[in-house]
């Protein structure tokens, strides 16, 4: 008999935190105000990525936009 695994995608039922991000060398950083101990590391060259005091039971959310280009987008004049 197989066992029964049901999943659930509904993201209303989980909180979703948007989180910052800053560059740190090849290392692009997003970390969440409101989870003062979350942290995800992407390394833009290798794709390698790192995290620590991931929970399940909260969403995260983020993108790193180079300042440069966030400059480019807000001058729109």
């Amino acid at each position: 008999m197989t066992p029964t695994v049901q999943l659930n995608f509904n993201s209303q039922e989980y909180d979703s935190h948007q989180c910052q991000s800053f560059r740190d060398g090849d290392w692009i950083i997003f970390r969440c105000e409101h989870c003062p101990d979350y942290e995800r590391r992407l390394n833009w060259r290798t794709g390698d990525m790192r995290s620590r005091n991931v929970g399940s039971e909260i969403q995260h959310n983020g993108f790193h936009l180079p300042p440069q280009y966030q400059e480019l987008l807000q001058n729109v004049n």
